[in-house]
């Protein structure tokens, strides 16, 4: 089977792992097709021509880059050429079917690529109407390709409604084993000096703001402190200017001030040993009218680190968690603090979750099990 894989993250070397194992299939041909520049994993990343890869890779010029929704390949020749050049079984295209760069790769491959199967990747969970010429672009690309992946389960309902009637299918994100793995908590204390692993540690990686549910989190935290257990939550990341002072009042409260504490956002490389330093993570975002959880890929960080995940029912966290006796109702502080206190309380400890933990994640989220799903949707779409 010949795929063409056009992803403009793939400039991210960590993420071409993805491909690597698809390549590595005794009856997959792949070529990858990315952006020369772009700024992934809160690095500036640019395509080296140096590094020599097991199958055709090209890192072409666009225009508008770090825009998802507008961004474009330039050389529409170095488009046509690399159609007519690998004539591929199926174009899988990791982007938004609203975008420019989609549908760019979607008209000219119904031109000069007619035979080859088109499935597109999406985020959305979302019923937004895109502005003009976006809206169009939609209309376009959905009635002109064969299937759609999508990541949140909430997408595949999504697109029926907007009235695709090409195949759907159940896509997910993929974790860095090699990455993300157990560590001693001595190797990992250097990075993260600030935490105390005396006494339990709660939690918690990504923007601090209003719709990560930071406040459901202080409020089941308060609760617990008011029972009289002692624990420290550890917020990593940045603080949304909006969500500051509401921040300083909660953290004002004299039974936070000792526990809380607001780390300020690390490296991508570092996260590794705070997942490591910490007993469980939780992830209490909540629904608003313009964002819902797409995925939740800290969840699965942390759970290939061995470390337990609590989670909102809100959006794909639900389903990614894997364990509902590890999600809680959202905006629901007393039900967050019911399963914190099993933590907290040593109920509960990290050593007896850790290896059922990672191998859960790794057994639906590895890049071994992340390649046999997206090849199984390309060989349905194929036929």
């Amino acid at each position: 089977m010949k795929i063409l894989y056009i992803w403009h993250a793939a400039v991210e070397p960590g993420f071409r792992r993805l491909l690597d194992t698809m390549s590595n299939q005794r009856d997959v041909s792949l070529t990858l097709v990315t952006a020369h520049r772009w700024t992934e994993s809160g690095r500036d990343q640019r395509w080296d021509r140096g590094v020599s890869f097991p199958y055709p890779a090209y890192g072409l010029l666009v225009a508008f880059r770090n825009h998802i929704r507008s961004f474009f390949f330039v050389n529409k020749f170095r488009i046509m050429n690399i159609l007519l050049k690998t004539k591929p079984d199926v174009i899988y295209i990791k982007e938004e079917p609203y975008s420019l760069a989609a549908f760019q790769w979607v008209l000219f491959a119904r031109i000069f690529s007619g035979k080859s199967r088109i499935l597109i990747e999406s985020d959305e969970n979302l019923v937004l109407r895109q502005p003009l010429p976006y809206h169009l672009i939609e209309r376009f690309v959905l009635s002109s390709i064969d299937g759609i992946a999508c990541v949140p389960t909430d997408g595949m309902e999504l697109h029926k409604a907007k009235g695709f009637q090409g195949k759907i299918y159940k896509t997910s994100y993929f974790v860095n084993e090699s990455v993300f793995h157990p560590c001693d908590k001595k190797e990992a204390s250097p990075y993260f000096p600030e935490i105390d692993t005396s006494l339990p540690a709660i939690g918690y990686v990504g923007r601090v703001t209003e719709e990560k549910g930071i406040d459901t989190l202080l409020e089941a935290t308060r609760a617990l402190l008011s029972r009289g257990y002692r624990f420290h939550v550890y917020l990593l990341g940045s603080i949304n200017p909006a969500f500051q002072q509401e921040l300083e009042k909660w953290l004002s409260d004299p039974l936070l001030q000792e526990t809380v504490h607001v780390l300020k956002a690390r490296p991508m490389d570092h996260l590794v040993y705070f997942h490591n330093l910490i007993d469980a993570l939780v992830l209490p975002s909540k629904t608003t009218s313009w964002w819902k959880e797409q995925f939740g890929l800290v969840i699965v960080e942390s759970q290939a680190c061995g470390t337990p995940v609590i989670g909102s029912s809100f959006g794909e966290i639900l389903y990614v968690v894997g364990d509902p006796a590890f999600v809680f109702e959202e905006n629901n502080a007393e039900a967050l603090a019911a399963i914190m206190e099993k933590i907290v309380s040593g109920q509960i400890s990290k050593s007896q979750l850790s290896e059922n933990v990672r191998a859960l994640a790794l057994s639906r989220f590895s890049f071994s099990s992340v390649a046999r799903q997206k090849l199984k949707m390309m060989k349905e779409v194929k036929k």
